[in-house]
C-alpha cells in the first residue's frame, strides 16, 4: 500500500514538472497541493479540469476508421448479462418449439416411405413377397 502511494506521488510530481503553469494556476485559485493531488487522482491528467489552472489539453488523437464501432461492440458485449441472455435464448427456443408443434399439427398426414413400413432389421423383397432379413452391416460410432 505504501509503495503504491509513493508511486502515485512520484507520478504526480512528474505531472507537475510537465506543466509548470500549474503552479501559477494554483496560486491564482488559492488551493492547496493536497486538493490538487486529490483532483489529479480523481480525474487523471487528461481531464478538462486542468484548463482552469492554465494547462492546455492535447488534441485528441485520431482513431483509426471503424474504431468507434468496435468500441461500441465491446461496450455492448461488456454490458451483457449472461443470466438474462440465457433466459432470452430459452424463450426463443420455446417459441420455436411451439411453432414446430403448430406446423406438425396442420400438416396433412403423408403416406410413410417404404423404409418406414418395415422394422429396421428387415428389407422388402421387391417381388411382393414377405420381407427378408437385412444383411448384417457394421456401423462406426
Amino acid at each position: 500500500m505504501a509503495n503504491k502511494k509513493s508511486e502515485s506521488i512520484e507520478e504526480f510530481k512528474v505531472f507537475v514538472k510537465k506543466h509548470p503553469e500549474l503552479v501559477k494556476g494554483i496560486k491564482k485559485e488559492g488551493k492547496s497541493w493536497k486538493d490538487i493531488f486529490d483532483e489529479w487522482l480523481l480525474f487523471g491528467e487528461d481531464h478538462e479540469i486542468w484548463e482552469q489552472y492554465g494547462i492546455k489539453r492535447d488534441e485528441p488523437k485520431k482513431k483509426p476508421k471503424g474504431a468507434a464501432e468496435l468500441m461500441r461492440v465491446f461496450d455492448f458485449i461488456g454490458n451483457l448479462d449472461a443470466k438474462e441472455m440465457q433466459e432470452r435464448l430459452d424463450q426463443v427456443n420455446g417459441v420455436l418449439t411451439n411453432i414446430q408443434d403448430l406446423i406438425v399439427q396442420f400438416q396433412p398426414e403423408s403416406s410413410p416411405s417404404p423404409q418406414q413400413n418395415y422394422p429396421l432389421n428387415q428389407w422388402p423383397t421387391g417381388n411382393g413377397g414377405s420381407p427378408q432379413q437385412a444383411p448384417p452391416y457394421f456401423r462406426r460410432d
